[in-house]
């Protein structure tokens, strides 16, 4: 299997039509997301394919609390949709390195991009998944960085998008009230 859809509804489906019955084998399939897809379809896949769980400490907590997070309307105003980038970072100082990391960012109608940590995942359900660009930065110089197509496999997208979002948001119990 070379590539694998992600479906509105959270089924893998393989390039012919056919669902995908072993998600293992398809975490090194060069993925892509249907119409429609959006967090909630993300979530959807981890509850039809419990055996993704086992791979992040982070997914057991999100499917437990699934059922009781609203059927629709999670989609805050001025939110166009949601992008998860790759960053190919140059980092000089003191020791040169390679840092590669995802970001899961909001974005507006205008293009500007937003951090989302200040919603609660269950209320992101709704925003439209993309894939952003893959971005490359040399030197922390982000005026000259460039720009390319984002090209993923089904475990990248699915490691980056759960680790991102273990960091967005607090546990309403968490939260200050006035």
């Amino acid at each position: 299997m070379d590539e694998v859809i992600l479906s509105a509804e959270g089924i893998l489906i393989e390039r012919q039509g056919t669902q995908v019955a072993d998600p293992l084998s398809a975490l090194g399939a060069k993925m892509s997301l249907s119409e429609g897809y959006c967090l909630r379809s993300f979530m959807r896949m981890l509850v039809a394919y419990p055996v993704l769980t086992r791979l992040s400490d982070f997914a057991p907590e999100f499917v437990a609390q699934f059922d009781s997070w609203p059927q629709g309307g999670c989609h805050p105003a001025g939110i166009e949709r949601l992008e998860l980038s790759r960053v190919v970072e140059i980092i000089g100082h003191p020791e040169p390195r390679l840092e590669i990391y995802h970001v899961l960012r909001g974005c507006l109608g205008n293009g500007e991009d937003v951090e989302i940590k200040g919603w609660q995942v269950e209320m992101l359900l709704d925003v439209p998944l993309t894939l952003g660009p893959l971005r490359h930065v040399v030197f922390g110089d982000r005026v000259a960085e460039f720009s390319f197509e984002t090209v993923c496999n089904l475990f990248e997208f699915y490691e980056g998008v759960l680790w991102q979002l273990a960091f967005h948001g607090t546990p309403r119990e968490c939260a200050l009230r006035r």
